[in-house]
């Protein structure tokens, strides 16, 4: 698993790093949790995390799932739960600045959006390879007044571009098919990720409107056919969760609870169906453990957290 040539929190080595410091600390034990975090910190100093276009930094991607913002936040969740600084600024100053670098790049032959990043040659705009989950990332992190302004503008360009008929965001840059709400692509990751910017931008209260507009195509798309937090009815339930703490508003919360309550029944058989690949059918992101962490969020809501996206 070490050998794994990605160092993100979902799919590489930061990941395995994170947790085992993380339980090592739960557990008192001092020099695990030092070993973990000593590999972690091995890894922050890739040369290929702070490269920026200008130095030919576009050999790692930048996306969450696979690239820098995924990195960056698996650094984020060390310095929540070891304190802050545990992963010190200096090591990831850099790697904001190249994602933000690449973007703009990215987006040089764009002239309505700031930032625009390629993954296997397309524009995504979803939180698992896109848009959705490198903005969600950067928002954590302090930023100049020209960041603020190209990662507002490019939220803008993102909401201003939502199909007219149903209000959904499209998978990737040009793509016409309005057909996924899901965390992964669509509606589910943006209002997720539109909730953070709300919270980070409170005055620009068109940030909180199209979170709440795009909580509304998520319920008003209803149940889809799978069960995980990537494309599934637990990742949906959990953009209500995030407007509920956003917001306040119970509603929320009652339609996080209805999803849950349909996975309470018909998550197996849902699993029994849809699922080709039975090593799935367990996993957090495409089987059966999203739904637990949804009930178990449920329990106290405002305390809820989309595991590996939220922090």
């Amino acid at each position: 698993m070490l050998m794994n040539r990605h160092v993100t929190f979902l799919c590489g080595r930061g990941g395995v790093c994170t947790l085992g410091a993380i339980v090592a600390n739960y557990r008192g034990d001092q020099s695990k949790r030092d070993f973990f975090l000593g590999l972690f910190l091995e890894l922050a100093e890739e040369r290929e995390l702070p490269a920026g276009p200008e130095e030919g930094g576009f050999g790692m991607s930048y996306d969450l799932l696979y690239g820098r913002a995924g990195f960056l936040w698996a650094a984020l969740f060390l310095n929540r739960y070891l304190g802050q600084g545990t992963v010190p600024d200096h090591l990831l100053s850099p790697i904001v600045a190249a994602i933000l670098a690449g973007g703009r790049v990215g987006a040089a032959d764009h002239e309505a959006c700031p930032l625009l990043y390629r993954f296997h040659g397309t524009r995504f705009w979803g939180a698992a390879n896109g848009l959705a989950g490198i903005l969600y990332v950067l928002l954590h992190f302090p930023l100049s007044e020209e960041d603020v302004k190209d990662v507002q503008g490019t939220l803008r360009y993102m909401m201003s571009n939502r199909f007219p008929n149903s209000g959904n965001y499209p998978c990737s840059e040009g793509n016409p098919r309005d057909k996924l709400v899901q965390w992964a692509h669509g509606a589910t990751g943006m209002a997720i990720t539109l909730a953070k910017a709300s919270q980070v931008f409170p005055k620009e209260r068109d940030f909180r409107e199209a979170a709440i507009e795009a909580g509304e195509v998520v319920w008003k798309s209803g149940l889809v056919k799978k069960v995980g937090l990537a494309d599934g009815v637990a990742g949906n339930a959990y953009a209500f969760l995030s407007l509920y703490r956003l917001t306040g508003d119970v509603v929320y919360e009652e339609r996080a609870k209805a999803f849950a309550s349909y996975l309470c029944r018909d998550a197996i058989e849902l699993v029994n169906m849809t699922s080709q690949e039975t090593e799935h059918d367990y996993s957090l992101f495409r089987g059966l453990a999203g739904p637990v962490c949804l009930w178990f969020d449920l329990v106290s809501p405002v305390d809820s957290k989309f595991p590996g996206y939220e922090i």
